[in-house]
């Protein structure tokens, strides 16, 4: 044998005993990105850190919230403790109001302080991505550590070739909370070039039981949910889509649904989201350079909470109008040299109202963010084995007050990008990038104004608007190998391994300041002190991430080992918002004439004592988990799981609640 023929072998070797990513079961096709470049690109291609989980995994690990499914994702922890609505997700330690999230394209720009960003329910999703790392150079202001991508379900996704109308129906059940799940589809394509499709899902469910034998007290939650979508291609080149998406959460929670009820600061919330979109695309093959695309979208976050011991009530109103017109050429040069240039602008813009007993609610102030971004994006592909992807955005972004008082805030902001991966044979690539990105200040972070708590009789801590606060930026270097084989040890198997680094400086962090003193100070005549939000911050987060998996299509091994530091580059202390080191393991088995697959995960979650002086510590913890799926006929399907199996009694880092115990479920669906 070669040495040529035995080095992909022996690294394939290697892999296996190391970590990994899972793979799809046969047959196995490239897996497609498009959060990364915003076009469709096999992720083994990418500069940039991409994940991917598709409908089967889904499927199978039958989550009640997108988080519980991220989170078994390298380098990404999931906070806010078991209820719904408090769940934020947190990538290579950055947090999640530094998070960019799409909804097939579309921004969601909500966000609140110890609150969810996003309330979808799983069974509307056909695939999420998750883009880890900085991301401004396409996406805009907001993607400092990441960008999250939710693809909603398509008739095509369910329709079997040759339907013209099928429907869905699903029940499951998970005894942790005591939940109930009621899910049903109808969906067709009455005519070529049309397809529709009407999703809708109910959940309710009790108080969690957690795994120190406790349950945690208003944890319940009912959420209904639901999707339309039309398409229409009348002549093959020109696509038109309608998409409706709405849900609604509701429930009685603390004020901070991240930590623990008390009788003074309970509510009666209810949460309601709803996303508009309609789409055009053109498309045709015989004009390489004119293929636009142009979505019109309305976003609408309505909150009404009641707090139940004196009946006050908040009403809080998030609304985002938004433009996103691009179009892509694709050029053929001289020679082995191709290039599909993306280029377009985004326009859009938020609206804040919030009211409490019907009155203006000034430490939740009304305002508007107004954002106009132009984009240039060049994927060049040199030869078969280069591939160099430069980019750059420019963002113009206002910031107004509905307080005449107080000064408009505008400002601009360059983010650029440079990805290149080499192809050194057809087993190995690498990989180099560098991107940047910004988060414009909030119309709450400039204008807060108002109460933020009281201390007694005649004490008051004020909010202090601060009209003045710059753009947080964030630049980030990273290197990588990719390695993937197939036929390695048999015919038909397939080995993949993946090593990254990474090192992200993030400066001008908006943080939030509490000054809580007994004496006058400019901003409040009287006691309690003043609280406002500041540029504070520089940082310096690394790290790392291993991945690898082998497929011999009967049986695979999945497993990956994530590593983040941060250091607050002015005082050296540790970032408080990194989590721990993190190891999985994921294996199983296919039994095609039995039409089962049934697999076991373990997630090993090392201590962390690398925290600032008035950090927290935390214990090291580990979960293991199970699933079986069996598919008796084509229509179907029986997915079976153990949460947690040993039932540990764990508090995840940066978590005031403990997390659930064990948890068995079951979901049953057929399809005619």
């Amino acid at each position: 044998m070669s040495q040529s023929a035995s080095l992909p072998r022996l690294v394939g070797c290697c892999a296996l005993a190391a970590l990994a990513q899972p793979l799809a079961a046969e047959p196995r096709l490239p897996t497609i990105s498009v959060v990364a470049t915003g076009t469709e690109r096999a992720v083994d291609t990418l500069p940039e850190s991409v994940s991917v989980v598709e409908r089967d995994q889904l499927e199978r690990d039958q989550p009640s919230t997108v988080g519980e499914v991220l989170e078994t994702l390298p380098n990404v922890a999931l906070g806010g403790g078991p209820r719904p609505a408090g769940q934020q997700l947190t990538i290579r330690g950055i947090g999640d109001s530094r998070l960019l999230y799409l909804i097939d394209g579309v921004r969601q720009n909500f966000s609140r302080s110890h609150s969810a960003r996003i309330f979808v329910e799983p069974e509307l999703l056909e695939r999420v991505e998750v883009l880890r790392g900085p991301a401004s150079a396409l996406w805009g202001s907001g993607a400092i550590g990441g960008v999250v991508a939710l693809q909603t379900r398509e008739a095509a996704d369910l329709l079997r070739p040759g339907q013209r109308i099928g429907g869905l129906v699903k029940t499951g059940y998970q005894d942790v909370n005591d939940e109930w799940l009621g899910a049903a589809a109808v969906y067709g394509a009455p005519t070529d070039g049309l397809d529709y499709l009407l999703n809708l899902s109910y959940r309710e469910a009790g108080d969690v039981a957690l795994g120190n034998g406790e349950d945690l007290d208003h944890s319940g939650y009912e959420r209904l949910s639901g999707l339309g979508k039309l398409n229409w291609t009348p002549d093959g080149v020109n696509h038109f889509g309608l998409s409706l998406m709405g849900g609604a959460l509701s429930g009685e929670v603390p004020s901070n649904a991240q930590i623990a009820a008390t009788a003074e600061d309970l509510l009666d919330r209810d949460i309601q989201q709803t996303n508009l979109a309609l789409r055009y695309r053109h498309a045709s093959p015989d004009q390489p350079w004119f293929n636009p695309s142009l979505t019109l979208y309305r976003n609408l976050t309505d909150i009404d909470e009641t707090r139940l011991h004196d009946g006050r009530e908040d009403e809080t109103e998030i609304e985002t109008l938004g433009v996103d017109l691009r179009n892509q050429m694709r050029l053929s040069g001289e020679g082995a040299l191709a290039q599909l240039l993306s280029y377009g602008l985004e326009w859009h813009r938020d609206s804040v109202e919030a009211r409490r007993d019907g009155a203006p609610r000034t430490s939740y102030p009304d305002g508007e963010g107004e954002v106009l971004g132009l984009f240039l994006q060049d994927e060049i592909m040199i030869g078969e084995r280069w591939t160099l992807i430069p980019g750059v955005r420019w963002d113009r972004y206002t910031r107004e007050s509905d307080d005449a008082t107080l000064e408009d805030h505008d400002d601009s902001a360059f983010s650029a990008k440079l990805g290149v991966d080499v192809a050194v044979t057809d087993w190995l690539s690498l990989q180099a990038s560098y991107n940047e990105a910004f988060r414009a200040p909030g119309v709450s972070e400039l204008y807060v104004s108002g109460t933020h708590f009281s201390c007694g009789r005649g004490c008051q801590n004020l909010f202090v608007p601060n009209p003045d606060l710059e753009p947080e930026k964030a630049h980030n270097k990273e290197i990588g190998i990719r390695l993937h084989r197939d036929d390695l040890f048999a015919p038909g198997d397939h080995a993949r391994f993946q090593a990254r680094a990474f090192r992200n400086d993030v400066d001008d962090f908006i943080d939030q300041i509490v000054q809580f003193v007994f004496y006058p100070v400019p901003g409040n005549p009287q006691r309690g002190g003043v609280t406002s939000f500041r540029n504070v911050d520089s940082a310096k987060l690394e790290g790392f991430e291993l991945e690898a998996g082998y497929d011999a299509g009967r049986w695979f091994a999945n497993a990956f080992f994530a590593r983040t530091r941060g250091e607050d580059k002015t005082s050296g202390e540790p970032l408080s918002s990194v989590q721990p080191d993190t190891w999985q393991f994921e294996t199983g088995l296919r039994l095609p004439e039995h039409r089962v697959e049934l697999g076991w995960r373990a997630r090993f979650v090392a201590e962390q004592d690398r925290v600032p002086v008035d950090g927290t510590p935390a214990d090291a913890y580990q979960l293991h988990d199970l699933w079986l799926t069996w598919r008796p006929h084509r229509d179907l399907t029986l997915d079976l799981g153990i949460d947690n199996l040993f039932d540990e009694d764990y508090l995840p880092y940066l978590s005031a609640l403990e997390g659930p115990g064990r948890n068995l479920k079951a979901t049953l669906s057929y399809r005619f």
